[in-house]
């Protein structure tokens, strides 16, 4: 019940764009480039557990961000230099980039790029007694941060996830409580979800 939350917020900015390279903005700098779109090429993708549950079904739902040969991170900034906002192209040449339809948009500080997204909430699936699957009462919420750090020739990029669980019943929660208290019982470290923190990390090199 844990996979589609989880996984879908971590793909929108990275993008397969084959062709030639692009324009290359200035090494050695303080602060990026205004009005100019960079394109970054992803090398490695890994994935790290903080106080989460290792039972198998949870752990199972999340991987890291699978990356391939064309896999970038895209964005462009805007004529303050304040702002960046993810791009989707169909080759490596400006030209052919329009706004990416995740939303997200990065505030820029030197050259730090931070993107908050508004927090996720989404219903679990549970099964009841008679074995029929059902939305619970009980909302998996997910508070998602990215942080990219623009090195000159290279670059890192941290997504931070905070997990937890929430309802908004007069009963105070308690179907989340079962939740949180049969994931703890099946999971070998006795954790559960309730703050539970994964972080995804890309990086590689300008282009």
């Amino acid at each position: 019940m844990w996979r589609a939350f989880l996984v879908m917020a971590m793909v929108a900015v990275v993008s397969g764009c084959p062709g030639t390279v692009s324009p290359q903005p200035a090494q050695g700098r303080t602060t990026v480039e205004k009005d100019s779109i960079y394109f970054w090429k992803v090398a490695t993708s890994t994935l790290e557990w903080g106080a989460c549950s290792d039972a198998e079904d949870f752990r199972a739902s999340v991987s890291a961000l699978p990356v391939g040969m064309n896999s970038f991170l895209i964005y462009k900034t805007n004529d303050a230099g304040t702002q960046a906002t993810a791009q989707t192209c169909t080759s490596l040449d400006p030209r052919t980039c329009t706004d990416s339809n995740s939303g997200i948009v990065f505030v820029v500080g030197g050259t730090e790029l931070t993107f908050v997204r508004d927090l996720l909430k989404e219903p679990l699936r549970v099964r009841d007694t008679t074995g029929m699957e059902r939305d619970s009462t009980c909302s998996l919420t997910q508070l998602e941060t990215w942080t990219m750090r623009d090195n000159g020739p290279k670059f890192e990029l941290d997504v931070t996830n905070i997990l937890g669980l929430v309802s908004d019943t007069p009963d105070g929660g308690a179907e989340c409580d079962l939740i949180e208290n049969s994931l703890i019982s099946r999971s070998p470290n006795m954790a559960g979800v309730r703050g539970c923190i994964i972080g995804f990390k890309l990086a590689g090199d300008l282009r």
